[in-house]
């Protein structure tokens, strides 16, 4: 995995889960929680620089601060 794709994703996702899902058409639970389906759906469909996967989000998650 390239690091700096890795670097993109984490601060889009952190830009769309922590300071306005709204903005992504995401909607999270009443405990701040999304789907994750529905996340890398609408993240795609938004025109992220890069094409979000399940396997990139669990890398993202595991590997990145």
């Amino acid at each position: 995995m390239n690091e700096k794709t890795a670097k993109s994703v984490s601060k889009f996702l952190s830009l769309v889960l922590r300071h306005s899902p709204e903005t992504n058409g995401l909607e999270l639970d009443e405990n701040g929680w999304a789907d994750v389906e529905e996340l890398i759906i609408k993240c795609n469909k938004k025109g992220s620089l890069n094409k979000i996967t399940t396997e990139l989000l669990d890398y993202v998650v595991e590997n990145n601060d």
